[in-house]
C-alpha cells in the first residue's frame, strides 16, 4: 500500500476508519494561551489520551517532532490566521505542498471561512492546492466554514461541506449542526469523510462529549476538538474520553467516567 491510501489509513484508523484529530494550530490566531504555551507538553498529553492525529503548523511541528511517535498522523496546516492583523478574519497561505512533502506529512489542511473578506481568494488557493496534490498522492483536509450568521445552521453547514467535496477534498472538516438527522443528510450528500470541528470553548466537558457521540452516530468520521481539550483541566483525560467515543464506541456515561481519573 503506497501513496494517498497509506496516508489516509494513518489518519482514519480502526475498523470504522475514524479519526481523533487534535487541532493544536490556534497559536497564530489566539496566541500562546494556556494549553498551547508548552507545545511539547500538550502534544504528549493528547497522544497519551489517544489522539491518532495532530493538526499543526510547520513551525509547531518542528518544535514538537521529537515527542511525536511514528504512529501518529500529521495533518500539516498550510494556511493560518494572523491574529494580530486587522485582516485576521480569513486565513492566508503559509506553506507549500513541497513543505508538506519534505516534512513527510500525511495530509495538508486549509480553512475557508465563507462570508469573510478574502474567502474567494483562499478558496481558489485551496482548489489549486487540491489539484497539485493529486500528482503526489497527498490528501487534502478542507475546513469549510459557513458564514458567521449561519455558523451552525444545517443547510449552510451542508452547503459548505458540499463545496469541499465538489472541489475534490479528501476529507472535510466542518461544524456539527446540532441535529443528528440533518447531519446524517449532510454526510450522505457529501460522501467524503467528515470531521466535526469542536467550536468555541464552552467550559462544559460533558456537553462536548454529547456532541461527539451524536456526530459520530450521525455518520461523522471523527472530530477535531481544540480548546475544549487543550484548555481542559486535564487534557489527557478529556482526550481519552473522546477517544472512547470515537474509537471504542463507548457511551457518554462511560466516557464521562474517564474524566474523573
Amino acid at each position: 500500500m503506497i501513496g494517498k491510501q497509506r496516508r489516509l489509513d494513518r489518519l482514519l484508523v480502526g475498523p470504522n476508519k475514524r479519526c481523533l484529530l487534535s487541532p493544536l494550530d490556534h497559536g497564530g490566531w489566539i496566541g500562546p494561551v494556556k494549553g498551547l504555551n508548552r507545545p511539547q507538553m500538550i502534544v504528549q498529553q493528547v497522544i497519551e489520551g489517544g489522539s491518532n492525529a495532530l493538526l499543526i503548523s510547520p513551525g509547531f511541528y518542528k518544535a514538537v517532532a521529537a515527542v511525536v511517535p511514528p504512529s501518529v498522523a500529521i495533518v500539516l496546516r498550510v494556511s493560518l490566521t494572523a491574529g494580530l492583523s486587522e485582516q485576521s478574519t480569513q486565513e492566508t497561505p503559509i506553506a507549500s505542498l513541497e513543505t508538506a512533502l519534505s516534512m513527510d506529512a500525511d495530509a495538508v489542511a486549509v480553512s475557508v471561512f465563507f462570508g469573510r473578506a478574502g474567502d474567494i481568494e483562499i478558496y481558489r488557493w485551496l482548489a489549486d492546492l487540491i489539484d497539485a496534490s493529486r500528482r503526489y498522492d497527498m490528501p487534502v483536509v478542507a475546513e469549510m466554514m459557513p458564514p458567521g450568521n449561519q455558523f451552525y445552521e444545517a443547510d449552510a453547514v451542508a452547503h459548505a461541506a458540499r463545496i469541499g467535496m465538489e472541489i475534490g477534498a479528501d476529507v472535510v472538516k466542518t461544524n456539527y449542526c446540532g441535529d443528528k438527522d440533518a447531519f446524517g443528510d449532510l454526510v450522505a450528500a457529501a460522501p467524503v469523510p467528515i470531521i466535526v470541528a469542536g467550536g468555541p470553548s464552552k467550559g462544559e466537558e460533558v456537553s462536548t462529549l454529547h456532541m461527539v457521540r451524536d456526530a459520530v452516530d450521525a455518520g461523522a468520521a471523527g472530530v477535531a476538538i481544540g480548546r475544549n481539550v487543550f484548555q481542559a483541566e486535564n487534557p489527557t483525560a478529556m482526550t481519552a474520553a473522546i477517544a472512547a467515543l470515537i474509537h471504542q464506541n463507548r457511551t457518554v456515561d462511560e466516557a464521562e467516567a474517564l474524566l474523573a481519573r
